[in-house]
């Protein structure tokens, strides 16, 4: 049985997103940014973090009444009400974003211009939920008791607008934003003490599990596991089942999510999923979660030889045998040797041999054809330094134009062999 592949893609972006904010914030895993949830196209936290230097400056109050400041609220609220959904949207994305991008317009500006489109388009609206994408990337601290208390008196629907707000915030790096510690933790936990109350008599599994996936990663994990724990035994028939992908990821998401899940509960997950054969769906989102955090190079130059170990066992499984002549192009084996190969290449990597170096070796011992290209097309790594000398690449290109023109249109890969033969 296959998961979802657009549900697979946001279980793993949520368990991404949590796992870097613990290198971003742990003082063992470091220097890395949380980026966003991609779902506004054009701007991201990082960039603005990048760009604004007065981006932690969290201790300075949202003031209102500035003429100005209304006249272009009201104007960017027309423009949104009249293009939303149209081509014009494209005019307004690309002004809202200069003016995010602005290093002359303070922090504090930007929040209140947002806060302002967002009463006056509703919170309830479409539009309005578009803006709170926006406001999301200022981590906006000095609203969060706003937000708490209008989280309360919502819909579902914007209540889940609310929570991807509300998780900026609580993804906050303490030591790097300029605000009282003692007043970002109580933020903090007081959105947290709210968001995990509606848990209680939420009556929409959506948002069920959208408020599992923000809290998990900030509670200790007793604490977090109780929570799951007790929120899954209240669902029950049809909506039980088809949440089972939904409810995998979520459990990954804790799994994952910081130094002490990874080395007292992944173990013990791992080893439930294994013993029981029907557990398919909840073991490939974890696998292809692991595939994704994998990649993280200062996460897993990071990661302690035990996790690895335990990743490698889990993972451990003979690679998909993907017939060339086939009529049929198989994209989950073609996918699935691609991620085999750069995880055990990752996690095996030490000191002696590199990463890159594995998976050079890997490239240059197959004698399989398709492999082969599969390999220098899914690469992580730059095609000039993993395979520098030029008299290689041509016999290998060569190699593989032969082999294409053998198998001629009748195989799907044939085009495959083509593209990484021009490619090198």
């Amino acid at each position: 049985m296959k998961l979802n592949a657009r549900l697979l893609l946001g279980i793993s972006l949520a368990v991404i997103l949590v796992v870097l904010y613990f290198i971003s914030t742990s003082t063992d895993e470091n220097n890395i940014n949380s980026p966003d949830k991609p779902t506004t196209p054009f701007i991201s936290q990082s960039e603005l973090i990048e760009t604004l230097p007065d981006f932690y400056v969290m201790d300075k109050e949202i003031s209102d009444g500035d003429k100005n400041k209304e006249i272009l609220a009201n104007n960017l609220v027309s423009k949104i009400r009249h293009s939303f959904g149209k081509k014009e949207m494209l005019d307004f994305e690309a002004e809202l974003i200069a003016i995010l991008k602005n290093p002359a317009i303070s922090r504090q500006d930007k929040i209140n211009l947002l806060w302002t489109m967002v009463h006056q388009l509703g919170v309830e609206t479409e539009q309005g939920l578009y803006v709170l994408e926006y406001m999301a990337t200022l981590a906006p601290v000095e609203l969060s008791e706003e937000l708490t208390v209008l989280f309360i008196n919502v819909s579902a629907r914007a209540k889940l607008g609310l929570l991807y707000v509300m998780e900026s915030i609580l993804r906050l790096d303490n030591t790097a934003a300029k605000v009282s510690a003692e007043h970002l933790a109580q933020a903090k936990q007081q959105m947290l003490d709210t968001i995990s109350a509606q848990l209680v008599n939420v009556d929409n599994a959506e948002l069920g599990f959208s408020i599992l996936e923000t809290v998990v990663g900030h509670l200790p994990f007793d604490q977090a596991k109780l929570l799951i724990d007790d929120h899954f035994m209240t669902l029950s028939g049809e909506q039980n089942e088809t949440s089972r992908a939904t409810k995998a990821g979520i459990y990954n998401r804790l799994a994952l999510a910081n130094p002490v899940s990874r080395n007292e509960f992944l173990p013990q997950y791992i080893e439930s999923l294994s013993a029981d054969p029907k557990k398919t769906i909840e073991k490939e989102a974890l696998r292809q979660d692991l595939f994704n955090i994998i990649k993280i190079d200062r996460f897993i130059a990071k990661a302690p030889q035990e996790f690895k170990n335990t990743v490698k066992d889990f993972l451990a499984t003979e690679l998909p045998k993907i017939e060339v002549e086939s009529t049929e192009f198989n994209y989950d084996a073609v996918m699935l040797y691609a991620d085999l190969s750069i995880a055990m290449a990752k996690l095996q990597g030490n000191d002696l041999h590199s990463s890159e170096s594995l998976y050079k070796k890997q490239i240059n011992n197959t004698t399989n054809l398709l492999e082969q290209a599969i390999l220098i097309s899914r690469s992580p790594y730059e095609l000039n330094t993993l395979l520098p000398d030029e008299y290689t690449r041509l016999q290998i290109s060569e190699r593989l134009r032969a082999e294409a023109k053998r198998l001629g249109d009748s195989s799907v890969y044939s085009s495959l062999l083509r593209d990484v033969a021009k490619q090198l």
